[in-house]
């Protein structure tokens, strides 16, 4: 079960990181004056009003961490935010990501659904902008998961993992 546990938050991840645009050496240039502390509480925010929004019995699966924010920027950090739970809780995922969609347009995360090919389709939903860079909400059988990314903010990642 920890096996898919890390599978299901790896996948989630890379598909939130790999899908859209995170923060990268280009994007930096227009983030300066973020404090760390505030894309840490916004992000965080976002995803557990997120799992609210589509209920159950959530919990923490990692983070907030802080990561480098673009190869090379040692100046920027951002924060990444998993949140999981057991699979569906009797609502069909389509219509949890409908609930998603729903809540983050409200935020004003830009949607696109997300679905995988073969006979049995796993369904999701990807975001980006509003209070967040990059989010993904993966609606697999067995786990349920919303992996997000901060905006970039001031600050060294070294000194911020000291603070943590």
């Amino acid at each position: 079960m920890d096996a898919l546990r890390a599978s299901v938050a790896a996948i989630g991840a890379l598909l939130c990181l790999g899908t859209l645009a995170g923060c990268s050496a280009s994007s930096t240039s227009g983030d300066s004056g973020r404090e760390p502390a505030t894309v840490r509480k916004s992000v965080v925010d976002v995803v557990e009003r997120s799992a609210a929004a589509v209920g159950g019995n959530w919990k923490v699966y990692s983070g907030p961490s802080v990561e480098g924010c673009g190869d090379g920027v040692e100046d920027k950090a951002r924060y990444v935010y998993i949140m999981e739970r057991s699979g569906s809780t009797g609502d069909e995922p389509a219509d949890d990501v409908k609930a998603m969609a729903e809540f983050w347009d409200g935020e004003g995360i830009a949607t696109t659904a997300y679905k995988s090919g073969g006979a049995n389709p796993l369904l999701g939903m990807r975001g980006k902008g509003g209070p967040i860079t990059t989010i993904a909400f993966n609606t697999y059988p067995e786990r349920y998961s919303i992996t997000a990314v901060s905006a970039c903010a001031d600050g060294n990642v070294s000194d911020l993992l000291e603070d943590e």
